[in-house]
C-alpha cells in the first residue's frame, strides 16, 4: 500500500464496505486500491485489528461501560488517541497524540458523520448509504494536514459507528 496523504483524494468517492456479512472484516478503498482494512480477530471481541498504509493499530474500548474508544499501535499498551462522546451521542471529539481536538458531529441514526478541525472547519464526511453491504461513503472536503498525519482517524470512528449500529444505540 502507497503512502499517499488522504488529501490527495479530494473529490473521489472513498469507500468502507464490508464484502463479507459472514466476516467481521471492514475495507476503506479509494475507486482503485485498498487504503486500509479493519478486522475483528474474535467473534465477540470489542478489540479491532486496523491496517493501515502498512501500520497496524489496535481499536479498542477500555471500558465497557464508557462510550470511550481508545488507538493504540499493534502490541502496545498504552493508547494514543481516545475517541469521547457526549451523552447522548451526537458529538464527539478525539484528543490527538500532540493534544490537536479533531470534533465529530453525528447524524440522526448515525447515518452520517462530520469531522471538524478545532477551528470548526468541515474536513471529511461518512455518509451510510443503505445497502446490504452497509457501504459507507468518506468524502474529504478539505485537505488537512491533521487528516493526513492521523489517517486512522476515519477507521476509529467508523469503529464507534459498527459499535454503535450492533448495540442498536440509535439515539
Amino acid at each position: 500500500m502507497n503512502m499517499k496523504p488522504l488529501s490527495s483524494y479530494i473529490g473521489e468517492e472513498l469507500v468502507l464496505t464490508q464484502p463479507s456479512l459472514l466476516k467481521r472484516r471492514y475495507e476503506f478503498n479509494s475507486s482503485s486500491e485498498l487504503l486500509a482494512q479493519m478486522f475483528f480477530p474474535k467473534l465477540f471481541s470489542l478489540m479491532a485489528t486496523v491496517d493501515f498504509f502498512d501500520t497496524k493499530y489496535e481499536v479498542f474500548k477500555p471500558n465497557l461501560f464508557k462510550s470511550e474508544i481508545g488507538i493504540r499501535k499493534f502490541g502496545n499498551e498504552l493508547s494514543f488517541a481516545a475517541l469521547k462522546t457526549n451523552f447522548l451521542r451526537t458529538k464527539g471529539t478525539i484528543v490527538l497524540p500532540k493534544g490537536e481536538i479533531i470534533n465529530l458531529k453525528f447524524g440522526a441514526f448515525k447515518r452520517i458523520c462530520e469531522i471538524y478541525s478545532e477551528m470548526d472547519e468541515l474536513l471529511l464526511e461518512i455518509k451510510n448509504v443503505f445497502s446490504l453491504k452497509n457501504k459507507n461513503t468518506v468524502t474529504i472536503i478539505k485537505p488537512s494536514v491533521i487528516i493526513d498525519e492521523n489517517p486512522w482517524i476515519i477507521m476509529m470512528v467508523w469503529y464507534f459507528l459498527i459499535e454503535s449500529r450492533k448495540s442498536g444505540a440509535v439515539y
